[in-house]
């Protein structure tokens, strides 16, 4: 398991090693939109501080993968190392910033939102949401969200997230918004996500490994 400093940039912008142009720019377009300065999915996992040096790791990735001389490179650095073998799946970072309770949106906090000790799918976020009447362009228009991703957490599609390091941070900024306990909730939503991550991305066997 690995935090995101220890990826490579491949695991960083979430792509596989063949991965072309066009899915590089995307990759990269999505995580800085996420990660940009005054959002709060940024803000619910890292401070200002980790949350610069985030970017500034995920520009360099992009500027390595977005030109074939440098990725060459790169990729020839990677052969033979445990890097290029070895896809454990990335884990959220150690460091936990952030409040729990959003403050912003008093008026939400008398809702029930069913049995405290239940956990936390899509489904629950969703009739959180629908209960106070809010849709999900006013919360992406807050939290810097892409929609799309938000969409993708009330379905429970994780096939379609990204790392948990990022899941983590859209479901902080999702419940934040909401006035619901932020750091409870995006803990019980992440047990459930990253038991499928780490299922879709076990290591694959080493060449030296074969007979």
């Amino acid at each position: 398991m690995k935090s995101y400093r220890e990826m490579d940039h491949y695991e960083l912008l979430e792509i596989s090693r063949d991965a072309a142009d066009e899915e590089i720019d995307r990759a990269h377009a999505l995580l800085r939109e996420a990660y940009e300065p005054g959002s709060l999915a940024a803000y619910s996992v890292f401070d200002e501080p980790e949350a610069a040096a985030l970017r500034a790791q995920i520009d360099e990735a992009y500027a390595v993968l977005s030109d074939a001389e440098r990725r060459r490179a790169y990729d020839a650095s990677l052969k033979g190392s445990m890097l290029y073998d070895d896809h454990d799946a990335p884990s959220a970072p150690e460091f936990e910033g952030g409040a729990g309770r959003s403050t912003a949106f008093n008026g939400f906090e008398d809702i029930d939102d069913g049995d405290a000790d239940a956990p936390w799918d899509g489904a629950r976020l969703r009739r959180s949401r629908l209960a106070r009447g809010v849709d999900l362009e006013a919360i992406a228009s807050v939290t810097k969200v892409n929609p799309s991703y938000l969409r993708f957490l009330e379905e429970d599609r994780f096939e379609a997230l990204p790392a948990p390091v990022y899941v983590r941070g859209f479901v902080n900024a999702y419940a934040r918004y909401l006035g619901l306990e932020a750091r409870r909730i995006a803990a019980s939503y992440i047990e459930r996500f990253e038991r499928h991550y780490e299922q879709q991305h076990k290591p694959r066997s080493r060449l030296l490994d074969r007979p």
